[in-house]
């Protein structure tokens, strides 16, 4: 094998984000969130590649999953910030977030690669923005140096896999559908185990030693977690991530690259969106539901066919780029190997067969399919090793 300092330009680390519901390393027996029964991050490592991944909370918001990141990768007490912690009723500083640092020299002369799965890719995209900005305090004096300070040229690129940027309509039919589910946080604490932890800690939600069962009760039903819109269920919903790209302004120095999954084919008899053979059977009542179902955006508006198609839990055309928000379309051109790659402008990468779950590489037992996840991987790595 050539070694990668042969050919490459930069040699920058790649941290892997994990999406909604998902784990860390060692965290659900042997299955891995990157690779299923395989193991995505182990194989670019041996394909020489630096690689780490962060184990965030499964539920939690955009905001909330770019500050556990930031602190996973340089170290650190975890702290969500004075203003932030204030308006959501956060544990500003919980004790049991505290970090090492996978890559503690991170700063602007030893930057990252920032690659994103699903709702991961909301949360590199907010990281981006918390490193970019500085506090809105008046001095500043009482937050946090991520927040304090901006923190520029910290980042070479995003990317993002199969990511709801502009939102996905599962979040908005399951919400009205189930509405307790726009009530996740509070239920998640509730069926947390050691075996699966949501790491809600910040939450305060469990009940104290020195508290009674009544005073925990009634602290519980009064707890802000209730209908609060600092969760996943909001950030992945139509109205939410159009919020979020009302905020989220794409970075003119850093590149981004997007590639999208699809495992639903058209009825041309209906219009809508039919789920593909290549579907799981656990995406195939999601895909369906989406590729008929439209979702009131506001003004009388609703989404239209074109967010029919679906790899069984996001809509396609929401993984490109964000286009929703009071910026506008953000710039986007189809990538290829001959292409002269800029910052400031989305490389969609293309369109691959497989639903939400198998580009990770769930539920396949067939070698090849692995095989051909693991080298979109390996290759998207190289390109981001050849960047200047």
């Amino acid at each position: 094998m050539i070694p990668i300092s042969l050919y490459c330009k930069n040699q920058y680390p790649i941290v892997l984000i994990h999406g909604f519901l998902g784990w860390g390393n060692d965290e659900v027996g042997t299955i891995n969130y990157w690779g299923g029964e395989n193991d995505i991050e182990k194989y670019l490592i041996e394909k020489g590649f630096t690689v780490f991944s962060v184990s965030l909370g499964p539920v939690s918001s955009t905001y909330d999953c770019a500050i556990e990141t930031y602190y996973q990768i340089k170290g650190g007490q975890v702290d969500y910030g004075l203003e932030h912690s204030k308006k959501h009723g956060l544990v500003r500083k919980p004790k049991s977030k505290y970090y090492k640092g996978l890559y503690p020299e991170w700063d602007s002369n030893h930057p990252i690669h920032l690659l994103g799965y699903s709702f991961g890719g909301l949360t590199a995209r907010m990281l981006l923005h918390l490193l970019d900005t500085s506090s809105d305090n008046i001095d500043g004096s009482n937050e946090s140096y991520l927040l304090k300070y901006s923190h520029k040229d910290w980042v070479k690129s995003i990317t993002t896999m199969s990511t709801p940027h502009n939102g996905a309509t599962l979040s908005n039919i399951v919400i009205e559908a189930l509405p307790f589910t726009d009530n996740l946080l509070p239920i998640a604490n509730i069926v947390s185990t050691e075996y699966y932890n949501f790491d809600l800690e910040h939450w305060n939600l469990s009940k104290s030693e020195n508290e009674s069962i009544k005073e925990y009760i009634n602290r519980f039903i009064k707890h802000p977690a209730w209908n609060t819109k600092n969760s996943v269920a909001w950030d992945s919903s139509i109205e939410g991530a159009k919020e979020l790209n009302n905020q989220l302004i794409i970075n003119p120095d850093v590149y981004y690259f997007s590639s999208s999954t699809v495992a639903s084919t058209l009825d041309p008899v209906s219009g809508h969106h039919i789920p593909a053979n290549h579907i799981s059977t656990m995406s195939y009542p999601w895909s369906w539901l989406i590729g008929r179902t439209k979702i009131d955006v506001g003004n009388q508006q609703q989404t239209d066919s074109s967010w029919f198609q679906n790899d069984g839990t996001v809509n396609t055309v929401s993984m490109k780029h964000p286009f929703t928000g009071k910026h506008g379309p953000e710039p986007v051109q189809s990538f290829s190997d001959s292409t002269d790659l800029k910052t400031g402008i989305w490389y969609h990468i293309g369109e691959y067969n497989y639903d939400h779950k198998a580009f990770l590489g769930h539920f396949l037992d067939d070698p090849k399919k692995i095989n051909d996840i693991m080298k979109i991987f390996e290759n998207h790595a190289k390109e981001l090793y050849s960047l200047p």
